[in-house]
């Protein structure tokens, strides 16, 4: 039951909401557009179903500006009823920024029942809304959209010079494969010259950490890809397939790119018992962006030696490492205080106090 604070501020609340579902009327479309985007972060009130419809309504809004954030911020409310919304959408929309977005939140929100919209976007003339439409498949899963996957045309796809639609292909399949689907990914990989673009090399190994019975050997070679993304995939990938002794060693590896990609994985799968290794590399790696890298890991984690981590590094001289820590703070107090040190550190005593930290 609500409490008695709750309640009485819930019309509020609500009269929030409805001043918010007027902006998507509004003329001008950057109005608009910022009306969708606070329609967005409702939550998951029951309020915020009202929100949903308004947004609904701005699938249709003239501005492909606005199209784009209504798709955006369905998602963001997990507004799984709008399904049929958007595939109205679909139906008459050409904007060529606003189809793969629309495909992508069909599969975000994992709508069933639009198979057909599907298959003719994967045959579509645009790379892009050919990979928007693969990616749903991988989202919505089933033994229909893994056969769309397996398609021929996608997965050997000549004019694909940079590999988006058969990386997304790959990626869809890592989701929704078998085993025996890695045959046809190494070959498409090998014939395609795959090995020349980052994103198909991370693709594969995201594939080879899903379907391979056995993906270490694999992995331990993608780990020390020249390009920080496939080797994060690859960490990563070996940390969720269960190879937690070998990431721990990896955390000492002699080469900062392999230390940084095993802290991204660490993270990502919330290896909580690598906090003592990550304050030593915090303090002590002979890597500047190992050292932010385990400091940012431990400040999402919520420990609290982190805090100090993170004032130091907005006194860093390097703008892409003080930008990120002022990122990091907002993320997690919501406040905004740029690189004022003091402040952030009397916001984050307050939240502390008030139980508020993560």
């Amino acid at each position: 039951s609500e409490s008695f604070v709750t309640g009485m501020l819930k019309p509020f609340a609500d009269a929030a909401v409805d001043q918010q579902i007027a902006g998507p009327k509004a003329r001008d479309p950057a109005e608009r557009l910022r009306a969708t985007n606070a329609l967005g972060r409702c939550g998951r009130r029951p309020v915020c179903a009202k929100a949903a419809r308004a947004l609904e309504q701005a699938l249709f809004d003239p501005s492909p500006t606005v199209r784009r954030g209504a798709l955006n911020a369905l998602v963001a409310l997990d507004a799984r009823a709008a399904g049929g919304a958007i595939a109205r959408l679909l139906a008459v929309e050409r904007d060529a920024s606003v189809v793969p977005a629309a495909l992508l939140a069909l599969g975000a929100l994992q709508v069933q029942g639009h198979a057909a919209i599907l298959v003719r976007a994967a045959s579509h003339p645009r790379p892009a809304i050919r990979a928007a439409a693969l990616t749903a498949a991988g989202s919505i899963g089933g033994a229909r959209m893994r056969r769309l996957v397996l398609n021929s045309r996608q997965m050997a796809a000549a004019e694909d010079e940079q590999w988006l639609v058969r990386s997304s292909a790959v990626l869809a399949l890592a989701r929704l494969g078998k085993a025996e689907d890695l045959a046809l990914i190494q070959r498409a990989f090998q014939e395609g010259g795959g090995k020349a673009h980052w994103m198909a090399r991370a693709a594969v190994a995201r594939a080879i950490a899903s379907l391979h019975p056995h993906p270490r050997a694999a992995l331990e070679r993608m780990l020390l890809d020249s390009d920080p993304r496939v080797a994060v995939t690859a960490a990563t990938g070996l940390a969720r397939a269960g190879y937690t002794p070998l990431i721990r060693e990896y955390l000492r590896h002699p080469k900062a790119s392999v230390r940084m990609a095993t802290v991204s994985a660490v993270r990502s799968v919330k290896l909580l018992d690598t906090r003592p290794r990550l304050h030593h590399m915090a303090r002590f790696d002979a890597s500047r962006e190992v050292r932010f890298a385990a400091a940012v890991t431990l400040f999402q984690w919520g420990d609290p030696a982190a805090d100090e981590m993170m004032l130091d590094a907005v006194r860093a001289n390097d703008p892409a490492i003080w930008a990120e820590a002022v990122a990091q703070l907002a993320r997690r107090t919501g406040a905004r205080h740029g690189r004022k040190v003091k402040a952030w550190r009397r916001t984050l005593a307050q939240q502390r106090a008030t139980g508020g930290a993560r």
